[in-house]
């Protein structure tokens, strides 16, 4: 077993391929020998049954009959015995006095059997086939030499072609593995280019066949596209949050700072103030992080339940009371969804926090039905600046941003949005930003959710 693993798949493929074969040209050559004996066999049985049928009739004709003479080719001789095994008669050279079988011998032809023996006197094989005639018995002797050599025939000839039959099929079994197995060659070639390069614009060699070997390779390509894709994600990921993070980190290092050099005094109130501060922002931030961070992990299908999504957005607005703008809830019907629910109170959080950070003097939560297309849509709008037309899309990027007023010192980490899209996409949903239908300034954020 250790030999065989260390052989090569080509190697494996030309043994097997080529004991097969052996095994197969084996048991062929040995069906063949069998049955042309077989048919050979028959032949003379057959021309000796004739032999026998006209003797018995001679016999028929004239009992006394003591001198008979082969008509069939293949008979050697031809004796008569009676039922005391006594010779009565034969054909010319055949034994006058013995018959040519012993006792049990006469006993098994009697009974039908075919009897195979060598002559005494030339040591050559003969066949011998009895038909009775009343109380007697025709003995047919034929000769097996002819048989014997068409056998010896076509074992020579067996076992010369057949190890050239199973030559040539390693040969080209070798051939064949060898063309089949280049293009398997060329892709361990260029993962060993990309291995050593990267995955930079590097990608494994697609044949030109269309067989499984380039589905295997279009199938890789499209594996390394999305690592590529991933790890660029990832190290952009990275840096944008070690980014994020020196900024809060460093705004403490300064403050704690400067607190040491001056010592406690009546300031230490607002240094701690501003210190809760960047730490709150320092918690928002690494809880969005840890959140992106569990869905690029898992990208199954959320734990689903149904779910009562205005029960689940009026407890989730009763945690903005004491909110620098008022946050009101409007609800007219109850609403069922099917979702995670700590993944719809994560939608609600994020979108109700963005607007709470920009809102001018208010915001609403509305939780509605939409019957036509079957839908539950969760709308949150503000009075704030608003988002420029062009940048709505961008604002679903990690860490976009749009201009001063919605900068990291406003709150936000540039996160939320995405992690509302990332979630809106698990349930089968979608998030939409647009203007206030009354005209007035503002951003409506709505999520679609099937219900």
């Amino acid at each position: 077993m250790r030999w065989w693993a260390r052989q090569s798949l080509r190697a494996r493929l030309t043994i097997v391929a080529t004991a097969i074969f052996s095994i197969a040209v084996l048991t062929g050559a040995i069906l063949v020998l069998q049955l042309q004996r077989y048919a050979l066999l028959n032949v003379l049985d057959s021309s000796a049954q004739k032999t026998a049928v006209s003797v018995v009739e001679q016999l028929h004709t004239d009992p006394n009959v003591r001198d008979v003479k082969p008509i069939s080719g293949g008979v050697t001789s031809i004796q008569v015995v009676n039922a005391q095994d006594q010779v009565l008669g034969g054909s010319p050279g055949a034994d006058p006095v013995h018959p040519v079988l012993d006792e049990d011998q006469l006993d098994s032809a009697r009974a039908g059997a075919r009897i195979n023996i060598t002559n005494p006197v030339n040591h050559l094989p003969e066949r011998v086939l009895a038909a009775k005639s009343g109380t007697n018995t025709v003995l047919v002797v034929t000769d097996l030499t002819r048989v014997d050599d068409s056998i010896v025939v076509l074992r020579r000839a067996a076992l010369i072609g057949g190890p050239l039959a199973v030559l040539l099929m390693g040969l080209a079994t070798y051939l064949v593995a060898a063309l089949t197995l280049r293009p398997v060659g060329e892709l361990r070639h260029g993962a060993e280019d990309i291995t050593a390069a990267g995955l930079a614009d590097k990608r494994l060699p697609v044949p030109g066949s269309r067989d499984e070997i380039h589905r295997l390779a279009v199938t890789l390509n499209a594996m390394l596209d999305r690592i590529d894709s991933a790890t660029r994600k990832q190290r952009t990921f990275v840096g944008d949050a070690a980014h994020e993070l020196r900024s809060p980190l460093a705004s403490l290092r300064v403050q704690l700072e400067v607190a040491q050099r001056i010592g406690p005094d009546t300031s230490w109130t607002s240094l701690v103030d501003e210190v809760l501060e960047d730490v709150s922002r320092l918690d928002r931030l690494v809880e969005d992080l840890l959140a992106l961070a569990r869905l690029d992990e898992s990208r199954r299908a959320p734990r689903m339940e149904p779910v009562e999504l205005d029960k689940l957005a009026a407890d989730v607005v009763l945690r903005y009371q004491h909110a620098t703008v008022p946050v009101e809830l409007i609800s007219t019907e109850p609403v069922v969804v099917t979702g995670d629910p700590d993944a719809l109170v994560r939608i609600i959080v994020n979108l109700t926090d963005n607007a709470v950070r920009h809102a001018s003097s208010r915001v609403s939560v509305r939780v509605e039905v939409d019957h036509a297309a079957s839908r539950a849509l969760l709308i949150v709008t503000d009075d704030g600046p608003g988002i420029p037309a062009d940048e709505r899309e961008r604002v679903f990027d990690r860490f976009y941003r749009l201009e001063q007023s919605r900068s990291r010192e406003s709150g936000g980490s540039g996160l939320g949005l995405a992690i509302v899209q990332d979630l809106a996409r698990t349930h089968g949903g979608t998030i939409t930003l647009r203007d206030r239908a009354d005209g007035q300034p503002g951003l409506v954020a709505e999520v679609a959710l099937p219900s």
